[in-house]
Formats: C-alpha cells, structure tokens, sequence
C-alpha cells in the first residue's frame, strides 16, 4: 500500500494533520535555509538593464554549459558537435547543438545526470506526463528556490505576498473518489492553503464549494483554468452565492479566453496566469498590464517557428539553474504566439507573448494535411456548456464530448455544430457525445484535444 492510498483511507482529522506535515515538510525545503537570499537576487534582476540581464544570461549558460560537460551524454554531445564548453560565446555553443526531445531524456536519463552531485542533496521530480509521457528526473535545491522566488516575484506585481491564503484547485487527490458529502476540501496550515478536490465538483456539490469558499473569507483562488471555470459557470447557473476574491491566478493548463471570461465573471476578480513547467526550461509570467512576459534570467529560452505555420512558435528551453540534470534545447512540445514589439508599458524586461497556445497535440490533423489549432474560440459562446473536450479517431472521424448545462438546448448544439464546420469544412464526420463529465489525466488536467 503506497502512501497516498494510506492517507485516502484516514479520518477525516488525520488526514487535515497528515497534510500539515506534509504542508511543513514542503515550506521548509522551499522557503529554509538560503531562500531569502535567492529571492533577493530573483528581486533584484527584475531591474537590470538590457546589458545587465544579457551579462547575467551569458554567465550563467557559460557556467552550465561546463557543468554539463561532466555528464557522460553532454561530453559526447559536445565532443560530435565540435563544441568547447568554455567558449566565451555560449549561445553560439549552444546553438549547434540538436533540439532534444522528451524521448531523448528518457532514453538517456542516467547519462544526463550529473555524476557529480550526491543525489541525496537533490529533490526528485516528476512531470505530469498531460500527454502520457511522464519523466523523473533530479533538481537542486537551489532550482526550486529560483523557481519559487520567480513565482512570487511575479504574484508580488500583483499585490500578493508570501503567508497570504490560498484556495487552490489542482489535481491533487486530497478527498477520497467513495466519500460524497462535504467537506470535499481539506486545510493545509503550514502552507495557507485551502485545498479543494476537483473531482467531486458537480451541480449537486458546488453549494457546499461555493459556501466553503465565502465561510473561509480566502481571498486568493488558484488551480487549474478547467476546474476554476466549472466552479465559475456552475455559480452562475445556479444563482449561487460568490465569494469576494480579489484575484484569480491560473497555470498547469492553457488558459482559454471563455475559461476566463466565465472566471472573471462569477468572482469579479482579474484572472492572471504564468507558464512553466517541471523541467524549468522556460517561464512566462502575466504583468499587471495584461501582457505575459518571458522570465529572461530564469531560463534560456528560444522560440523555434512552425514550418506549417510561421504566427505559431514551438518553446525549447534550456535550464541552467538546474546543474543536476542538465536539459540544453529541450523542447517543451508547447506552442505560443508571439507578441509585436519588445517593450511593455509595465517597464519590466522579457519578450513578450501574446498566445500560450497549448501543445502540438492540441491540434486537429485533416485529411488534406491541414492542421486546426485555437479551437477554444468555437466555445466562445457556447455560456450552456459547462465543459467540452474533442477527440479524434481518424482524419475523417471527430468526436465533441458535451457536457451540458441546464439551459443547453438543440439550439446550442447547432450553434455548436455551426460553429466547429465553419473552422474545420465538410469532410470530417462530426458527432456530439453528451457525458456526465469530461476525464481528465491522471494529474486532474483536462485536455481540449484529444486524439485517439
């Protein structure tokens, strides 16, 4: 029996207690010994000057790069490249390098790692695997206290500080799948976290989530856009009293523009979101003036364009804080779009994205070769439809899963119709599946696309 199939089958007070610990445990690796410091540091490179940031950035591949040269697939990398890990020009090192994939790194893992470090000072990682690829890998301490210092600088533009509370909606499996009344959340004290489960949320449960909510008087919601929007539409359908919030955050999932209307909306709060990932190749952050910034010292970020489409980029990162694992050109399989012109009115550094514009696999593949992105804008107006998600079989063969709201009528379903073979043509067999819920992944994300 693992430990969360152990904790599942706790009382209730134990399992508030158990998560405290862990809660503890969590808050002193992240925020001990050495953070203030980092978060000095993280704080004070929001205000370098362009020369500035790109001295940093050049230093700090230059160091990575030579680290990496210690692990056995890095010096054979370098050594087939013809490539000098001390170069005084790391970018123009690292540019003749292959973009490495996510199957590269788990065919290579052991080579990757840095033989140098004790894995008994490192933290073990696990991705999410939203796309059924999983990896597990090593990072430092001192990775994760860079990426935590980057999330709270980010959550400090918008008026948030460290010890505020939080409601978070994630994936977490914190109330067991067999109990059916509330309380469908569970308190973490030493992370001032409220702790909601999103798989118990439905129209017969959202009065408790939407009354625990405004009892708690939490004035910070954070999760994934999918289980936030669903709460969202669910209050407004059925006239449920919102809780006063002053800000919504969003990440781990692209954030569709209905997602945040609808959020928007039912709480009458902003919704801002930041990108990353577990691998830390790259990270978008949202500025109080709307526009996602690249954190330009926290990664080396690229933007590789699309040859089916030049408006849309792929990411590929390389993580030079991290010198336990070093990943140099992995590609994140997302995609963005980019924004026109450099500079933001905020005056803060980074280029800048319009579009976090999901992943490779959030595309539809037609028969004529033509690949269909940006299919949120379909439900754009579809306010009757609490969650969707479309599948496909074949090139010829495309499923809408629906699950409806309580005015949801023929009417929506041949606007819905209306409005997909306006994107996509004719040749594609559509059909509408009505479900009770749509399946998320084993981490509780919910996938737009996908296919089958």
């Amino acid at each position: 029996m693992n430990l969360e199939s152990l904790y599942l089958r706790l009382p209730l007070r134990l399992q508030n207690l158990a998560i405290g610990l862990e809660g503890g445990r969590v808050q002193r690796r992240r925020y001990g010994a050495g953070f203030s410091l980092i978060q000095g540091e993280v704080q004070t490179r929001e205000h370098l000057t362009d020369v500035q940031l790109e001295a940093y950035r050049t230093e700090r591949l230059g160091q990575h790069l030579r680290i990496a040269s210690q692990t056995p697939y890095w010096q054979q990398r370098f050594a087939d490249r013809g490539i000098d890990s001390s170069s005084s020009e790391p970018f123009t090192a690292l540019s003749k390098l292959p973009i490495l994939t996510k199957n590269d790194v788990k065919d290579q893992c052991d080579r990757i790692c840095n033989p140098a470090l004790n894995p008994k000072t490192l933290i073990s990682v696990h991705t999410s695997g939203t796309t059924g690829s999983g990896l597990v890998f090593w990072q430092t301490r001192e990775m994760e206290q860079v990426t935590w210092a980057t999330w709270w600088r980010y959550r400090g533009w918008h008026g948030l500080r460290r010890g505020d509370w939080c409601a978070y909606f994630g994936g977490r499996s914190v109330v067991p799948l067999f109990q059916h009344t509330p309380p469908f959340w569970r308190w973490n004290n030493p992370g001032q976290q409220l702790l909601f489960s999103g798989y118990h949320l439905s129209p017969s449960t959202a009065s408790d989530y939407a009354r625990a909510l405004c009892d708690s008087e939490i004035r910070w919601l954070h999760g994934y856009p999918s289980m936030l929007a669903l709460l969202a539409k669910l209050i407004l359908e059925l006239h449920l009293p919102a809780p006063k919030i002053k800000i919504v955050t969003v990440g781990a999932e692209n954030l569709l523009a209905a997602q945040k209307a609808v959020i928007a909306t039912a709480f009458n709060a902003p919704v801002v979101q930041h990108y990353g990932q577990a691998e830390g190749v790259a990270n978008f952050s949202e500025c109080p003036m709307g526009r996602i910034h690249v954190d330009e010292d926290y990664a080396g970020v690229e933007f590789v364009p699309l040859d089916h489409d030049p408006n849309l980029f792929r990411v590929v990162g390389t993580n030079w804080h991290n010198h336990a694992f070093p990943l140099l050109r992995y590609d994140t399989g997302d995609l963005v779009e980019l924004q026109a012109g450099d500079n933001c009115y905020c005056g803060r550094p980074g280029r800048l994205v319009k579009v976090i514009d999901g992943r490779r696999e959030d595309y539809l593949q037609l028969s004529t070769g033509v690949q269909i992105g940006r299919l949120d804008h379909v439900f754009k107006d579809m306010v009757n439809v609490r969650e969707a998600q479309i599948a496909q079989r074949s090139d010829r063969q495309i499923t809408i899963r629906i699950v409806r709201g309580s005015r949801y009528t023929l009417r929506d379903e041949e606007l819905l119709l209306r409005e997909f073979r306006g994107r996509i043509g004719n040749e594609a067999s559509i059909t509408i599946e009505y479900v009770p819920h749509i399946t998320r992944t084993k981490s509780g994300k919910l996938r737009l696309v996908v296919r089958e």
